[in-house]
């Protein structure tokens, strides 16, 4: 089962993820699959946040900022596994040496079969993601790519997801597929 969070930054993403990830889990295990690389202090301050957030949930927590499909064997087929966040990893992804050449519809396909390949390894998927305006005359060219790629791809992930919670006008909205 595929959960899709989606909202914008400092929405309450994150904690609404971990609430969520510990109900589906029960007493199985919890993988928390952390992508977040951390730049200048910032960086290390958001880390620090979700950490102390997790904090007594019982979360294993997986670095992992690119390249999903290495991790799969790590997780129980029992687990749910809470992915934070989609935005890190699609901006990760762009970067890494090993995608440069690729088309965006390359990278697009390759990011969500590694998604995907997460979610038939465990009973739970979690995924947490950011939405941002599409349309904003102060991007430039490479943030316009990287907003596009993160909007093109969460349109796949609903495409897949079994329930979506969605922050729109400043409130939490729940969308079960099924």
């Amino acid at each position: 089962m595929i959960t899709l969070i989606i909202g914008v930054p400092d929405s309450g993403k994150s904690k609404l993820a971990e609430q969520l990830a510990v109900e589906l889990a029960g007493n199985r295990r919890k993988y928390y699959i952390a992508t977040m690389l951390p730049f200048g202090e910032e960086g290390k301050r958001r880390i620090q946040k979700h950490r102390a957030q997790r904090e007594g949930k019982g979360f294993h927590t997986i670095e992992c900022p690119v390249f999903l499909q290495t991790i799969t064997e790590k997780i129980s087929p029992d687990a749910t596994v809470l992915l934070e966040c989609m935005s890190n990893l699609i901006g990760n992804e762009i970067y890494a040496d090993e995608n440069q050449g690729s088309s965006k519809e390359e990278l697009q396909d390759k990011i969500l079969g590694e998604v995907l390949s997460l979610r038939d390894c465990c009973e739970n998927l979690v995924i947490v993601t950011n939405e941002f305006a599409l349309q904003n005359s102060k991007y430039d060219d490479e943030t316009s790519y990287y907003v596009s790629m993160i909007h093109e791809i969460n349109l796949k992930l609903r495409n897949v997801a079994d329930d979506i919670y969605e922050f729109t006008e400043g409130e939490w909205k729940h969308h079960e597929i099924h």
